[in-house]
């Protein structure tokens, strides 16, 4: 029956690529790619509140001498760096036509940038911290950076001139996705080379500022016990300016993952989130389930005569029944591989659309800018073979039950039935 099997098909494709849609989009948020390959033991810090008098305040991300004092010298950490947060608009690089420019992002950070993130050098190395000190006009750009200014990923070494500044290329990585917007970069250069960096250096009289913390931890008990150095710190700072009415409140450090399922400094409440979007998939599952089942026993009625004439011929009702099942699993099967490729082609020719949809603020916009997606971002084996495991379990129990009615029906009545 041609109409069944498509419409069978067609039932198990579509729940099961809304499906892996929703769990794909999470995936990449939360479970480490590149190069945020350790984002279990990532933390990151972007709010930073301040209270001076009795009703005044201010708020923002962590400020540089914040940061020098408290953050760097921490004990527990394996590695701090800091990233400019205020970096919304982008950089030019004038290209060598001496008329056309070239829009890039350009992350202004520090040396241990690199070994928080697990960057793919290319060709050459990181900026040092001698050139960071030095304030030299250096920068590791992206491969694709460098094939569009030099014709080739191996450029170390090379010039070229952003924002009608010389700089020297120290590296070339591997391109991050737009999808990780904490890592994501064309080119990369010292905080040291901005131009406001000798007032950002000397504020001292707020502790927010424009820059995001990010800490790298080896393991769960590394990052307890960075917590709780860092909350020392808060401690002590507002026991002793309580005489001026002055305290800090800081928002994080976060877990990596827990951050990026908000955008902005937005609280974070992981249960909820697991609940609505947890019940938002099983509804994905289960009312086609539902459907199934009925379509199956209707289908199971039309088939009575057929299974009469087996059984009389000696067929058992556990035969039949795995024939059935057979049947099922192979339908499933199909349904399971044309729900994956839909899955692929949705989020790789309307990835901008989707994931406007769930979190206009997340993925990051510029012009030329594409959205790259690594393998690890589009395919976890354990994802697609668990969300198809429950798929196929929902149609087998969507099959079973209709089937086994039908099946203990006595052959006299079953073969007087009507097609």
């Amino acid at each position: 029956n041609k109409t069944f099997s498509v419409l069978y098909i067609a039932g198990t494709a579509v729940p099961l690529a809304l499906t892996m849609i929703v769990v794909m989009y999470f995936h990449i948020r939360i479970s480490p790619v590149y190069p945020e390959l350790h984002r279990g033991n990532l933390y990151e810090l972007k709010t930073v509140k301040f209270y001076y008098g009795k009703w005044n305040s201010s708020s923002g991300a962590c400020s540089l001498p914040l940061i020098r004092e408290w953050f760097y010298p921490l004990k527990s950490v394996e590695a701090v760096t800091a990233v400019y947060y205020y970096n919304w608009s982008p950089f030019y690089i004038q290209l060598p036509d001496g008329v056309s420019e070239l829009a890039v992002k350009c992350q202004s950070t520090d040396p241990d940038y690199f070994k928080v993130f697990d960057f793919q050098f290319i060709d050459g190395i990181p900026f040092s911290e001698a050139d960071f000190r030095n304030r030299r006009r250096c920068a590791v750009i992206a491969a694709s950076t460098a094939r569009r200014l030099f014709g080739t990923e191996k450029a170390a070494g090379r010039h070229f001139t952003m924002d009608y500044q010389d700089y020297t290329v120290t590296g070339v990585v591997r391109d991050a996705s737009t999808l990780t917007p904490l890592s994501f970069g064309q080119v990369y250069q010292p905080y040291t080379c901005l131009s406001d960096y000798e007032r950002l250096a000397q504020q001292t009289d707020r502790p927010a500022g424009p820059f995001t913390t990010c800490f790298r931890v080896k393991d769960n008990e590394q990052g307890r016990l960075m917590l709780a150095e860092i909350e020392e710190l808060v401690r002590k700072y507002n026991l002793s300016h309580a005489p001026k009415d002055e305290r800090i409140e800081l928002g994080g450090p976060m877990p990596a993952w827990k951050r990026n399922l908000v955008s902005g400094n937005n609280d974070v409440d992981v249960k909820s989130l697991a609940l609505f979007w947890g019940g938002l998939i099983l509804l994905f599952l289960f009312v086609p389930a539902i459907n199934l089942s009925g379509m199956i026993a209707n289908r199971m009625e039309n088939r009575q005569s057929e299974m009469g004439i087996c059984k009389a011929f000696g067929a058992s009702r556990m035969y039949l029944l795995r024939q059935v099942i057979r049947e099922n699993l192979l339908f499933t099967l199909a349904g399971g591989m044309l729900g994956l490729i839909v899955s692929w082609s949705v989020l790789t020719l309307g990835n901008r659309w989707v994931f406007r949809m769930f979190d206009p603020y997340y993925i990051y916009q510029m012009d030329g800018a594409d959205v790259v997606f690594m393998p690890s971002m589009l395919f976890s084996p354990r994802i697609f073979v668990s969300a198809f495991l429950f798929c196929a379990v929902l149609n087998l129990a969507s099959a079973l039950i209709p089937a086994w009615k039908s099946l203990r029906r006595p052959i006299v009545e079953s073969l007087i039935c009507k097609k």
